[in-house]
């Protein structure tokens, strides 16, 4: 069985919405092991690989160019 992470929005309530399930062999293909759900394609495959993503992390994560 694969080990799945639950990503979601916790409220002050106690309840959680915009739940996503990611499975950790995914996020350990990922050569980066990005921990945001967003990054991840419905087929549990990485953006890493997509130029618009790159430039977002490049951006706002402190990537760079030679990270890819």
């Amino acid at each position: 069985m694969d080990n799945e992470i639950e990503f979601g929005t916790l409220h002050p309530d106690g309840s959680l919405t915009n739940v996503r399930l990611i499975k950790q062999s995914d996020i350990d293909r990922c050569p980066h092991l990005i921990m945001v759900p967003s990054h991840y394609r419905d087929d549990g495959s990485c953006k890493c690989d997509d130029p618009d993503e790159q430039a977002m992390m490049i951006r706002e994560w402190g990537y760079r160019q030679s990270d890819f």
